[in-house]
């Protein structure tokens, strides 16, 4: 799970293996699954590894990417029927008090990581008009996912992860699929972003970041992060 909040937003058409959810502060933005025509909203939810381009205005707008074995990601799901939409905007006013929330969470001095995972849980309960949780993931998934965020800048093989929850190979991967909807190696990759970019977050640099995150080199990094979010990083980090 991660935010980002920034400016005059622009990306091309890009993909990435998380649920996310964009919301502007004041002015709506313009968004489309197909680069040529665009839709306007001021809050959207988008399919994980749908295509899909932004054009923000003059105004802050906060990304919410949530990782696919999230109750929260779940949830968006089957009430919203990403499956089937793909995209999906929500104009309810029920939003409007947490969209204010995230704003002063935003212009405060701490911005405690804590608070931010309780706007994101009452934004989701908002979108949904539920609380009620949904699709709990297998065990054997979430060990493997749990033992996967612990070795991200070790090898890790197909055939390593299957072995520790007791699985074929074959059997692991159609599971790990089925229970996020993304591929074990795709899963990977965007665990290593994260990494990277928490490393980022710390202070370290670039070079670093991508080593830490077990990216074989920053142009790989580089290259990944143009794909997954549309703009290159010296964009969005600058």
């Amino acid at each position: 799970m991660a935010v980002y909040i920034g400016r005059q937003v622009l990306t091309k058409m890009h993909a990435h293996h998380a649920l996310e959810i964009v919301m502007s502060f004041q002015k709506s933005f313009l968004i489309s699954k197909n680069g040529t025509e665009f839709e306007k909203s001021d809050c959207s939810i988008i399919a994980a590894d749908l295509p899909h381009q932004f054009i923000g205005k003059d105004d802050f707008y906060i990304f919410i990417y949530l990782d696919a074995e999230l109750n929260y990601t779940h949830r968006l799901e089957a009430s919203m029927h990403l499956e089937k939409q793909g995209l999906v905007h929500y104009f309810g006013s029920e939003i409007d008090a947490v969209r204010t929330e995230f704003i002063n969470w935003f212009n405060s001095a701490s911005n405690e990581e804590e608070n931010v995972h309780s706007l994101i849980g009452l934004l989701v309960e908002k979108l949904t008009g539920s609380e009620n949780s949904v699709n709990q993931i297998d065990e054997r998934i979430k060990q493997s996912i749990a033992f996967l965020h612990s070795n991200l800048n070790e090898e890790i093989s197909l055939a390593n992860i299957a072995s520790k929850v007791h699985l074929s190979e074959s059997r692991f991967a159609h599971l790990f699929k089925e229970q996020t909807g993304i591929p074990f190696r795709k899963y990977i990759l965007w665990c290593r972003m994260q990494a990277a970019l928490q490393e980022v977050m710390k202070g370290q640099s670039f070079t670093n970041a991508a080593y830490g995150g077990g990216f074989s080199d920053v142009a790989h990094l580089s290259r990944t992060f143009t794909e997954m979010f549309g703009v290159s990083p010296s964009e969005v980090l600058k």
